[in-house]
């Protein structure tokens, strides 16, 4: 079946991120040419050497490059893909097209996710299996230039937001997405909180190794980017540990600062603030026209940090959050970065989430 396709694609899920599946992925791609799109939770499975197979993360939007491969895929190779990630209904416009699901468990068959195979068992195993079958597979002109026209549209939503890094009235959050991209290295533990930047966290970031980039795309938990950071910091010491929040999901579980400097853990958690919770606040204005009870104080961080033995600063540029960020990585203890974000073009780009999606 994926060698008669004309337009195969490979579509991962968070399973894929055991140390034997992962592995066995990077072997079938290091072998053909065969695309692949990531599920939020499956952030990192793909590695650095193998970048040119990737054709970007899925599940919120409709109209991602690695949504519009999967919507023209003709056989969808789905691997270790849970649809607690993104709702086949949300992503499988073809239900009766051929979906090869490869898990250690059942599908999950509904309407919308029939596979056409189901290759059962262990993933390596299944995976090195197809490997030995499908090495050399090349795909057509055709397909390629399709792939090479969805990753350039990455590359272009990346040069985009660094072109705008800020404006009057704060950051531009994909830059300073970008800006943690490019400051943070392989080894990093980066752990996203829910709200409006977690949207500019799953198309921006990139990460290279498996559960080390960190989304709650299922119960979409408010608050768990500092409690993770925590975690991380225990039991990975000596390497960058990340947290991203918003401020609204900061003060979910902000008190345990306290426990993070009783340990005396060693992590960056950063904040990106617009006083309100942005991302109920969109979906208000998209649905009703209007916002209401979403407003948030301008809390003091520095103050509120201090009292729990932290560091916090405020920042208002592009070039401060940088200096401030980069100091940050390289200092024991924790450091909670401030940095006012502009979201006025939000309720515009998050017109393109699936209807539904965040209610």
């Amino acid at each position: 079946m994926i060698r008669g396709a004309q337009r195969p694609v490979v579509f991962v899920g968070v399973r894929v991120g055991d140390p034997g599946p992962c592995a066995a992925l990077r072997g079938l791609l290091a072998h053909t040419e065969l695309p692949v799109v990531e599920t939020f939770q499956a952030a990192g499975v793909v590695s650095r050497e193998l970048e040119d197979h990737f054709v970007g993360r899925v599940g919120l939007f409709r109209n991602q490059p690695g949504d519009i491969l999967i919507s023209h895929a003709d056989v969808l190779v789905t691997v270790g893909f849970d649809p607690v990630e993104y709702d086949p209904r949300l992503w499988n416009t073809d239900p009766g097209r051929t979906v090869i699901h490869i898990d250690e468990v059942p599908a999950d068959v509904d309407n919308h996710y029939q596979p056409t195979v189901e290759l059962r068992g262990d993933i390596a195993a299944t995976l090195g299996g197809l490997t030995r079958l499908l090495s050399g597979l090349r795909l057509s002109d055709a397909a390629n230039t399709v792939i090479a026209e969805q990753r350039a549209a990455l590359v272009s939503i990346d040069e985009d937001a660094r072109s705008h890094p800020q404006t009057d009235a704060g950051l531009n959050p994909a830059a300073a997405v970008l800006k943690i991209r490019e400051l943070v290295d392989d080894d990093a533990t980066i752990a996203c909180d829910v709200g409006s930047h977690y949207i500019y966290m799953a198309r921006h970031f990139r990460g290279y190794r498996p559960r080390q980039v960190l989304f709650s795309n299922g119960q979409q938990t408010l608050g768990v980017a500092l409690p993770w950071a925590m975690a991380a910091a225990m039991v990975r010491p000596g390497t960058q540990v990340v947290s991203i929040s918003g401020d609204g999901g900061f003060l979910f579980s902000a008190q345990e600062l306290e426990t993070a400097t009783r340990l005396g853990l060693n992590f960056t958690h950063v904040i990106m603030r617009d006083n309100s919770y942005d991302m109920v606040a969109f979906q208000e204005i998209l649905k009703y026209g209007r916002a209401s009870g979403v407003e948030l104080g301008d809390y003091d961080i520095g103050h509120y940090a201090a009292a729990f033995g932290a560091k916090g600063i405020r920042v208002n540029s592009i070039d401060e959050f940088e200096g401030t960020l980069k100091q940050s990585l390289t200092e024991p203890g924790v450091t909670i970065i401030d940095a006012l974000v502009d979201y006025s073009h939000n309720t515009e780009l998050f017109a393109q989430l699936h209807h539904g999606v965040l209610e």
